[in-house]
C-alpha cells in the first residue's frame, strides 16, 4: 500500500473519530442538511449517475468525502469501467457494496471500499467474515447496526477492518452504545442524528 493511501486512510479515520455519523442520503435535497450538520462522509443510496454528479458538485469545496452505493445507484456499469468512470470522471472517494468482486475493482482504482454485510444469524456472520477475508475491504458495514453490542466479543476475536454500523439506530444513547462496542462510525438516514459529534 502506498504512503499516500495510508495517509488518506489515517485522515478518514481521524475525521470519523470526531464526526462518527455518516449521512446516508436517500433524497438529493438532503445534501444541504448534511453539509449544514458538518458531516465528514456522505453515503449516496439513491438516484442515478447524474444525481451523483450533481451531489459531487454540491459538496466540491466542503471537504466531505463521497461514497456511492453501487448496488443502488442506476446508470453505473457494475464492472471495472464503471468504477473507473466514478473515480476519474465524477471524483468519488469510495464505494459501498455487497459484491466482493466490485470491492476488488475499486481497490485497484485506490478508492475507499466498504463491504456491506447483512447479519441475520450466526451463519450469516460466519459467511460475512469469510467474504471480508477474501476481498479485504477498507471497512465493513454491518446491518442492522443496532446488533453490534451483542456481537462485540465475537467480532473482537476476528481481527477485522474498521466497522461501520448501519440500520435501526434511532437515538444518541444507541449511537453511544454502538460506538462503545467498537464501531468506527454509524451510517444513518435519520437527519436528526447527523450533527452528533464526540
Amino acid at each position: 500500500m502506498s504512503q499516500k493511501s495510508l495517509e488518506r486512510q489515517r485522515e478518514l479515520k481521524e475525521k470519523l473519530s470526531k464526526r462518527p455519523i455518516i449521512a446516508a442520503i436517500r433524497e438529493f435535497w438532503d445534501i444541504a442538511i448534511a453539509l449544514e450538520k458538518k458531516v465528514a462522509v456522505i453515503f449516496v443510496l439513491c438516484g442515478d449517475i447524474f444525481d451523483l454528479m450533481r451531489i459531487k458538485r454540491e459538496i466540491r469545496d466542503s471537504g466531505v468525502l463521497l461514497f456511492a452505493h453501487l448496488d443502488l445507484i442506476e446508470g453505473i456499469g457494475k464492472d471495472k469501467a464503471g468504477i473507473k468512470f466514478l473515480k476519474q470522471e465524477i471524483g468519488i472517494d469510495g464505494i459501498l457494496t455487497t459484491r466482493s468482486r466490485l470491492i476488488k475493482f475499486a481497490k485497484k482504482e485506490t478508492l475507499f471500499t466498504i463491504q456491506r454485510l447483512f447479519i441475520l444469524d450466526s451463519e450469516g456472520l460466519g459467511t460475512g467474515i469469510s467474504v471480508v477475508r477474501e476481498c479485504s475491504p477498507w471497512a465493513i458495514e454491518i446491518l442492522p447496526g443496532i446488533i453490534l453490542p451483542r456481537l462485540k466479543d465475537d467480532l473482537a476475536r476476528q481481527n477485522l477492518p474498521p466497522i461501520i454500523a448501519g440500520g435501526l439506530i434511532r437515538t444518541e444513547k444507541e449511537i453511544k452504545e454502538v460506538l462503545k462496542s467498537g464501531a468506527l462510525a454509524i451510517s444513518t438516514s435519520r437527519k436528526e442524528l447527523w450533527g452528533f459529534k464526540v
